[in-house]
């Protein structure tokens, strides 16, 4: 293994790739922050416990360590959201709700592809209506028009409506079945029936769960569909869900999944997955977890959504859509080295808004010029030049082009 090498799993972003990932994330801060939601900023690591408390799989991918100081394990954040829980239990224990928090970083997870994932999420914590639920579609939708997205779909569904099914159907090895639910695995849910002896009317209704897919007309077949309590509540709440999105002009980026369980251990109601049909990942999940932050001390029902900002970025380069970034705009060269001057120069330049670097190598002035245009600037500025006067420079707009002769001054009048 060499020196430069890196663990499998992780990412190195260089300047460029670093520089379109600040826009990804400072245009969706933009939007948050329009709709009340306020930055927090999450340790790290935390004790193991505050993650395993909310969900056990989340002890089994954490990287963990042992505190030297307390001998308690710790871990990596594996998760953004039971932080989130906890800070509003602990923190805010005597502030009223509503709470609209953002947050952006990275989690790390020990699995064997990506281990390292950038998300930029944001919650809605003390509101139980379904128009919380549908504000954080509605802010998915605004962040990701302004990011220049049109395809993309949101894929809302209901953890509460597949649990009811289930129960109504008395499917045994329950999580199994879900497994192949999300998995779409039609052959391995036809073999786990076979082997369990489901009879033929109880089929029926698994294979109309599995169509339950597309818009608002598999609401009314899933209410119709299944008779108990649990699922048709959940049915009139993803009415009156769409209702609302309806409502904002919405309707035509939603569609409705019921025939899975998306989303962590901990979610309990209306769950979202946002899709795009040129990346073969979701740009984003979250859902409704009412139960979590009780187990930090505080029942708060909550809803929320983390966008991987990896995948995001991705999307957005092969649509092309990151091009427009802050170019890098004057590179100063001053031939004597005369510091005061330069650093004069470049102080009235940056006062005027100008990105401005210094060439602090020792080589010859061509090289420079080359080296500058190669590294993106828009204008060269050479300083003590043969033949100039005192007050004039060199400007050079192209790299193999004529300079034009200028007083200094002019630089600054210009711009």
């Amino acid at each position: 293994m060499g020196l430069t090498e890196i663990p499998k799993g992780f990412k190195t972003l260089l300047p460029e790739e670093a520089e379109k990932r600040e826009f990804i994330l400072k245009s969706i801060e933009e939007v948050l922050s329009l709709w009340g939601y306020r930055l927090i900023s999450p340790p790290t690591i935390e004790y193991l416990s505050t993650f395993k408390v909310v969900d056990d799989s989340l002890e089994e991918i954490s990287f963990k360590l042992v505190d030297r100081f307390t001998g308690k394990l710790m871990a990596v954040r594996a998760d953004f959201t039971p932080q989130i829980a906890r800070i509003v239990a602990s923190s805010f224990k005597d502030d009223e709700p509503p709470f609209r928090f953002f947050y952006k970083g990275k989690i790390f997870r020990d699995v064997e592809n990506e281990r390292e994932i950038f998300q930029f999420g944001f919650e809605l914590i003390g509101v139980s209506e379904v128009e919380a639920d549908a504000e954080i579609v509605a802010v998915v939708v605004n962040i990701l028009e302004k990011l220049g997205l049109e395809s993309f779909q949101i894929d809302i569904g209901s953890s509460e409506f597949v649990e009811g099914a289930l129960e109504e159907l008395e499917i045994p090895d329950k999580e199994k079945f879900l497994q192949l639910l999300s998995h779409k695995d039609i052959s391995g849910i036809e073999l786990f029936l076979e082997e369990r002896n489901i009879p033929d009317n109880k089929r029926k209704k698994i294979e109309a769960l599995l169509e339950l897919y597309g818009k608002e007309d598999v609401l009314y077949r899933a209410y119709e569909l299944f008779e108990n309590e649990k699922s048709r509540n959940a049915v009139k709440k993803l009415k009156e869900m769409f209702s609302i999105l309806k409502s904002y002009g919405f309707e035509k980026k939603v569609i409705f999944d019921l025939s899975e369980k998306r989303g962590m251990e901990y979610h309990t109601g209306v769950t979202f997955e946002v899709f795009h049909p040129l990346s073969g990942f979701s740009l984003g999940i979250g859902g409704r977890y009412n139960e979590l932050l009780s187990k930090f001390g505080r029942n708060l029902p909550a809803t929320g959504i983390a966008l991987n900002i990896d995948t995001l970025q991705s999307l957005l380069e092969k649509k092309g859509l990151l091009k427009s970034l802050e170019k890098q705009d004057f590179y100063i060269i001053d031939l004597k080295k005369e510091l005061h001057k330069a650093y004069e120069v470049s102080k009235l330049l940056r006062g005027k808004g100008y990105s401005v670097a210094r060439d602090i190598v020792k080589r010859d002035m061509k090289s420079s010029i080359e080296i500058a245009f190669k590294k993106g600037f828009e204008k060269v500025i050479i300083l003590n030049a043969e033949g100039l006067a005192e007050d004039e420079c060199l400007l050079f707009i192209k790299e193999n082009s004529e300079p034009a002769k200028k007083k200094i001054k002019e630089l600054f009048e210009q711009s």
